[in-house]
């Protein structure tokens, strides 16, 4: 004997924030679960929405329980979830060593990851290495960016023709 299957109700309003935040939030997991929710509402079961999606039946049901107790608040990732960050962008050694790295290695993150492994004595890869540089260009100061753009010898290429195509 099965259970019986749980659907959710949507206002219209709630079908047309859903629907547009399933295509078009930055957060890919808020994209995903307003999507199991719209499904579980158009009447398709927990276990075909996981198979959809490539999760478990027990996500989907957790994702549909949390909307019914918070709605909209269930959708996004709670604060002090997900990856601990290696490296910090607040702390100064963290930037600091970073900056003398890319001083040392420039445009090499192997080499820049080596030096922040033995200045830093923490376990890190090449990967946790790129995305520190992206926060410190992206969110980093004016300053910051400058720097490290400075450091990585970004050059745009001059036209000598006045701007002319050919």
């Amino acid at each position: 004997m099965s259970r019986k299957q749980k659907h959710i109700d949507l206002s219209e309003s709630e079908q047309g924030t859903l629907l547009r935040d399933s295509k078009y939030h930055q957060k890919p997991e808020h994209r995903e679960r307003s999507r199991a929710i719209l499904l579980n509402h158009a009447g398709v079961s927990i276990k075909q929405i996981a198979d959809h999606l490539k999760v478990s039946h027990i996500t989907v049901g957790k994702w549909l329980i949390a909307w019914e107790h918070y709605k909209f608040d269930s959708l996004d990732r709670k604060k002090g979830q997900g990856r601990r960050s290696i490296l910090i962008i607040t702390n100064s050694v963290h930037v600091e060593t970073l900056d003398k790295a890319v001083e040392i290695h420039r445009q090499n993150v192997k080499g820049i990851q080596a030096e922040l492994i033995k200045s830093l004595e923490m376990p890190m890869s090449s990967e946790t290495v790129k995305r520190f540089l992206k926060k410190i260009i992206i969110h980093g100061d004016a300053s910051d960016a400058v720097r490290i753009q400075r450091k990585t010898k970004l050059t745009i290429p001059t036209s000598t023709n006045g701007g002319r195509c050919c």
